[in-house]
Formats: C-alpha cells, sequence, structure tokens
C-alpha cells in the first residue's frame, strides 16, 4: 500500500485501521467498522446519510436509525481524528472520509494480489442488517470476478492481448447493465451527494435481479470521460445497456430524468422523469428507486425477450431458451404456456444445475395450476419445484415468491406470508410479490392491511403485464371492506386489462347486488357465462380463504343475481 503520510485502512481479511503514528485504532463497534468500510469504497469517499442510515440501520424506524447514525458518527469521530488530521467528517446531509489522508488496500492492491488476501470484512456479521449484508455479498461477488478475470488474463497473456474491460470476461453470457455517474444539472455543487446518491441506490437495488449483471459501482461510476456518450462508456465497460440521469431542480422540487440505452443498437429503449420534494424522506427515495428498478428490469426482459426470438426457432443457446420461454409465457395463453414449458425443459437439460431454469419451469407451472384451479396435490408437486429454486440460489428472491404462491393456495398464509416478506426484502421492486403478499393478507381476513401492498405494487410498476390481476385482487380488497364503489372500478379496470377474467366479474356482481343494482348485476353475469360457457359459482371455492364464509359470501352475491 501507498504511503499515504497518514492513516492506513485494511478490509481485506479482519478490518484494521492504523493511525498516522502507526498505532491500530480500536474500533469495537461492528457497526462502526461496517461505516468506515462503506465510506472508504464509496466514490470519493462519501456518502448519503440516509443511504448509510438503510444500510446499516433499516431495520428500526427512520427516527431510531437517524440518531443511531448520528451517535456512531460522533463516536468515531472521537476515536479517528487525531493529531489535527480530520479524516471522517460529516454534516446534515452527508458523511464522508477524506480519502487523500488514507490508504485502502481494496482500492490500491492490483487484480492479481486480491488472491492472495482475506475475504472482505472477514468475520464482520451485523445481526439483523440484511441490506449491509446485501451490500457485502454484492462486493464479495465483484472481488471475485476481478480475480477471475486477472487469472483468466494471466493464461491467455501469450496468445492475446489484454482484455480492454474485466467486464467483458464476466458479462460473456449475459447482459450486463451499467448506471453512469447520474449528472447534476441543478446549478448547486451541494447536490452533488444527492445525485451520486441516488445512482449508488439504483445500483444496489439493480444487483437484486439475480439475472441481470450489474457493473460494480467503482467502475460504472467513474468510467464516463468527457464528452463520451453513454453508449460508448457501456461498450468500454462490456455492457449491453446503460442508464444515465440527469438531476434538476425548480424551487423546492428536484426532478430525476432517466433514460435506459441498449448499447449493442444504439437506441433509447426508455425514458422516465419522476420528482422528489428537497429532502425527500426516505421512504419516498426508497420508492422511487424501487419503481426505477421494476420499470427498468421489465424493459430489459422485454428487449431480451425480442432478441431472443430473432434467432432461429431451432437455436438451443441457454438463454435464448429463457428469454423465448419467457415472451411465450407473458403472452398468457394455454398454448403459449405449453411452448414456454418446452423452452423451459430444454433449458434445464442444457444446464440442470440453473437457478433460472427451475424458477421458470417453476413460474409456467404456477400459471398452469393457477388457470385450470389446481388440487391440493398438484400444488404440493408445485412446490417442490419451487423450492428447488430457493436451494439453487438462496439469494434469488422469485424463488420465495414461487414458493409462498404454492402455500397460498394450500392455505397456508401464514407461512405463505413469510416466503413473501423474505422475497421483498431480497428484493423490493418485485412487484408480484407485493401483489401476493397483499393477497395474503386478505385471504386471512385482513383487506385493509392487504390494500397497502396492492397499492404500492402498482405504484411500482403502473404498466406491468399482471396489471389485470394486481387490479382484480384490490377490487376483492375493498369488497371485503364493503367500499363497493372502488371495488367496481378496479374490477372494471382489470377486464380493461383482460377481458376474459373471471374473478372481476364476480366482484362485480357481488357489488351491484349489495348496492340493490340487480339488473346491473344480471347483465354482467350473462357477460361473464358468455365469455366463460363453464363458469358456475363452484369457482369460488378454489379462492383459498382462510375463513370459507368469504367463499360463501361470493356464491350468495352471484345467486342473488341468479346464478
Amino acid at each position: 500500500m501507498r504511503d499515504s503520510g497518514g492513516y492506513k485502512l485494511y478490509l481485506l481479511g479482519a478490518f484494521r485501521l492504523i493511525g498516522p503514528d502507526g498505532q491500530r485504532i480500536a474500533l469495537p463497534s461492528k457497526r462502526g467498522q461496517a461505516l468506515i468500510a462503506l465510506l472508504a469504497l464509496a466514490g470519493g469517499g462519501e456518502r448519503a446519510r440516509p443511504w448509510l442510515q438503510d444500510r446499516l440501520w433499516g431495520a428500526r424506524s427512520p427516527e431510531q436509525g437517524m440518531a443511531s447514525l448520528r451517535r456512531e458518527l460522533s463516536n468515531l469521530k472521537a476515536l479517528v481524528n487525531r493529531d489535527g488530521a480530520v479524516l471522517l467528517a460529516a454534516d446534515g446531509q452527508r458523511a464522508w472520509l477524506d480519502l487523500a489522508l488514507v490508504s485502502v488496500d481494496l482500492r490500491e492492491l492490483a487484480a492479481a494480489e486480491l488472491a492472495l488476501q482475506g475475504e472482505l470484512l472477514e468475520g464482520l456479521d451485523l445481526a439483523g442488517s440484511d441490506e449491509f449484508e446485501e451490500w457485502l455479498r454484492a462486493e464479495r461477488a465483484q472481488i471475485a470476478a476481478r480475480i477471475e478475470t486477472a487469472r483468466q488474463q494471466a493464461a491467455a497473456a501469450p496468445a492475446q492481448a489484454p482484455q480492454p474491460s474485466p467486464s467483458n470476461a464476466e458479462f460473456a453470457r449475459l447482459p450486463a447493465l451499467a448506471v453512469l455517474p447520474f449528472a447534476n444539472q441543478t446549478g448547486d455543487a451541494a447536490s452533488d451527494h444527492v445525485a451520486e446518491g441516488l445512482s449508488e441506490d439504483l445500483i444496489d437495488r439493480l444487483a437484486a435481479l439475480r439475472w441481470l449483471p450489474v457493473i460494480a459501482r467503482s467502475s460504472s461510476l467513474a468510467v464516463l470521460a468527457e464528452g463520451e456518450s453513454a453508449r460508448a462508456a457501456a461498450l468500454r465497460l462490456g455492457a449491453r445497456y446503460a442508464v444515465e440521469g440527469r438531476l434538476r431542480r425548480a424551487q423546492d422540487t428536484l426532478t430525476l430524468a432517466i433514460s435506459l440505452i441498449d448499447a449493442g443498437e444504439g437506441t433509447q429503449l426508455w425514458s422516465s422523469r419522476s420528482a422528489l420534494p428537497v429532502g425527500a424522506a426516505h421512504d419516498l427515495v426508497a420508492e422511487l428507486i424501487a419503481g426505477l428498478v421494476a420499470a427498468l428490469g421489465g424493459r430489459i426482459e422485454q428487449q431480451e425477450q425480442t432478441i431472443a426470438l430473432r434467432q432461429q426457432a431451432g437455436g438451443a443457446a441457454f438463454h435464448d431458451l429463457i428469454w423465448r420461454g419467457k415472451w411465450h409465457l407473458n403472452r398468457l395463453t394455454r398454448a403459449d404456456a405449453a411452448a414456454a414449458r418446452a423452452c423451459f425443459t430444454q433449458a434445464a437439460e442444457l444446464e440442470p444445475s440453473s437457478a433460472e431454469a427451475i424458477i421458470q419451469l417453476a413460474w409456467v407451472q404456477l400459471w398452469d395450476l393457477w388457470v385450470g384451479r389446481a388440487n391440493d396435490a398438484a400444488t404440493r408437486a408445485a412446490r417442490k419445484l419451487a423450492q428447488r429454486a430457493v436451494i439453487a440460489d438462496g439469494e434469488d428472491a422469485r424463488g420465495y415468491m414461487l414458493s409462498g404462491i404454492a402455500e397460498l393456495w394450500l392455505r397456508q398464509p401464514l407461512r405463505a406470508q413469510a416466503l413473501l416478506e423474505r422475497a421483498v426484502q431480497l428484493n423490493p421492486s418485485l412487484v408480484m410479490a407485493r401483489v401476493q403478499l397483499g393477497v395474503a393478507h386478505y385471504l386471512r381476513g385482513d383487506p385493509g392491511l392487504a390494500l397497502e401492498h396492492l397499492q404500492l405494487a402498482l405504484r411500482l410498476s403502473p404498466n406491468d403485464n399482471y396489471l389485470f390481476f394486481t387490479n382484480g385482487e384490490i377490487a376483492q380488497s375493498y369488497l371485503m371492506l364493503e367500499d363497493y364503489g372502488a371495488a367496481l372500478d378496479h374490477a372494471e379496470r382489470a377486464l380493461q386489462h383482460r377481458s376474459g377474467y373471471w374473478m372481476p366479474y364476480v366482484i362485480q356482481i357481488n357489488a351491484l347486488t349489495r348496492l340493490g343494482r340487480v339488473g346491473e348485476a344480471q347483465s354482467a353475469l350473462a357477460e361473464l357465462r358468455q365469455m366463460r360457457p363453464d363458469f358456475t359459482p363452484d369457482f369460488c371455492d378454489w379462492t383459498p380463504f382462510l375463513d370459507p364464509r368469504w367463499n360463501h359470501a361470493l356464491k350468495q352475491g352471484l345467486n342473488l343475481a341468479g346464478a
């Protein structure tokens, strides 16, 4: 490590901080050590207070987390700022390390040397700080990728020149995404940390999409050269997709403009503008980021499906099969579901241990069972497949979500709730997990709490492919709350998105009969019978309420309309 004339910080192996006098500075607080590490690996050594609070005290209330961060910073400054040197400083919005005063091993060691060191923050375990653990896993994965890239380059050195970017080897088989530095166009340099904090939060949250490799922020947030286009930067990083952002201000409102670029084709795929009050609360910022992740993930999935369909229909490449299968599944027909199953089965034969193939097979099996209102034996078989997905990749939120859905259908909403909460914890942008969490609550008889989750899902992904389902579940919750006007509104929205979905008709009929509008209810029943000639009131028995009186109530409303 270089001689900084001051401090030395060792993050590989056990945490160690050496003061300017050459003596070790003991930091008794594990969160204090983690806080120093989070700052040391940040661009410019600086983080926003809400970002730190979320990583280290995310399980506490915002007020408690804020107070804990304030105390920790005060204690740390007393310990590490020595002999007139201010290594650690903070103001009301951010905290930072003066990187000119400290040499950090991970910043200075070459990739080939990393393999000779210990694991990043070895033995540092923060109970109840899942966000920090998620950050730590992502950082360790990036170090491992750097080591593997260096090993491959060393092995290939006699035959070829070094690769321009370590990302090329790491992401050779998958579409990678680079989040480029967000431009601060507010005219206020004090907002630099806001732009940086938003981009860092976005990178961290995107990393929860296990199917989408995200370039490490140490590469993507420091790469944009003056005058360089987003497309050129993405290609140099080995990424197919790039996100660029611009932060502007009008009076007391910040506007974040986001663009998604397909660097391979040189096209802009998607753009969005989001408004935030200056000094917005952490929860509001977190919801904004979660919505952006949901939108970006959905748009990239759509593009990859389109690319896969351009390939030869007989192509058997693993990822082409996965994307082609997803395209079929999203068409929501029985024939396409069968085609999707064939693609995913072939992919699983190519790579039997692939978590992605198992997840997609479980998803298509659950879809088939939902359409056919499966019995318990078939649902238990689907649950077993979903559990295999969790075993294959315990960090992929989708496996927990699918297991939770199966538990719902087996009338185990408490067990389902725990699995779905884990899914949302791993990936706050997994909209279907939030929808199913809402379903779990109303099946237990708590439609008010269900609405909180369902309406958040609607805000996060207003253009989701399953909007018909989300609106139908919102309509059911309002029906249980006896808000019949809202129930009718959302049932109608569900039918606008998917006219063949029988459940919104049932909700409409029930709401109308309870409002005394029996004639309209009979018209809705006639429309349902025309759309689904096989429909009978017994369809309602499949909805897995814990209390069967809710099933009886739905059938009673149908009978009042003449079913």
